[in-house]
């Protein structure tokens, strides 16, 4: 079964009452009229006076992501525009949107109005998220790469690594990634706090982190290397792995600054 095929025409009918654009009105009548009555979407464009390839994308988009989706890019919602103000991947954004399905439709409708005007930040979590950390230095040291795929797998069967070199934390609703490792008595590098420069920078190895604050790394750092920033960084999934400690490596030597904890900026002998 499609997405939309598993849509109520109840709640067809109610997104209808929440929505505020003319687009979105118009396909939520499709999908009201296709649920119904069966039309195809020859009969849907010559109903409605409207381009037949049109209204075949938009049912596709709803059946391949969902209608919470569909509705929130025809309300105006620029999902790649939002990715790149959060520093998320398109997909991250999407999974924002389908987490919405399971509740009342006017809080779906209010959050997509919100993102719709880009007056609004990453959705917030209710709940804490897992984040597992290990630190650069540690993974040089045992000889491993941050591109091995069981880098997390090898460094639990390490007794000798240290808290500060691998381990988890519980980062609450309201707390940055760096927020909660100081607050659980970690020392993570740091210096501007504001998303200024790479000296907090982790590299996200699974989850995602949504990085509202940053001014400083460049488009390849967050997109290719899958760069963030501690200080302005917040979990926007359940689970989150990261490789930490990694602002001395080549890609940010001119993005750091002096750190208040006196760290070196020094680079591990290769």
């Amino acid at each position: 079964m499609s997405e939309l095929e598993g849509v109520a025409v109840e709640d067809l009918r109610e997104w209808i009452e929440h929505v505020s654009e003319k687009e979105s009105a118009q396909f939520l009548m499709i999908a009201l009229a296709s649920a119904e009555e069966g039309r195809d979407v020859g009969e849907l464009a010559d109903l409605y006076g409207l381009d037949g390839d049109e209204i075949a994308d938009w049912i596709d988009t709803a059946n391949e992501e969902s209608l919470v989706t569909a509705v929130a890019r025809t309300e105006g919602v620029d999902v790649d525009e939002l990715a790149d103000t959060y520093g998320l991947s398109p997909r991250t954004v999407l999974d924002w949107f389908r987490n919405l399905e399971g509740e009342p439709i006017p809080d779906a409708a209010a959050v997509i109005a919100r993102y719709s005007q880009r007056g609004s930040a990453p959705v917030v979590r209710q709940t804490p998220a897992r984040v597992t950390y290990l630190d650069y230095e540690a993974i040089h040291a045992n000889g491993w790469s941050v591109e091995d795929d069981d880098l997390f797998e090898k460094a639990s069967e390490v007794y000798r690594l240290n808290s500060e070199e691998y381990g988890r934390i519980l980062v609450e609703p309201g707390e940055t990634i760096l927020e909660a490792a100081e607050n659980r008595g970690l020392s993570w590098p740091y210096a501007c706090r504001g998303g200024a420069c790479a000296n907090c920078a982790v590299l996200v190895k699974e989850g995602d982190v949504a990085m509202p604050g940053n001014h400083v790394l460049t488009d390849d750092q967050v997109n290719v290397m899958n760069a963030r920033l501690t200080c302005v960084g917040v979990p926007v999934t359940d689970a989150v792995k990261l490789v930490t400690n990694v602002q001395q490596l080549e890609d940010f030597e001119d993005l750091r600054l002096p750190s208040p904890l006196g760290e070196s900026d020094t680079p591990p002998s290769a």
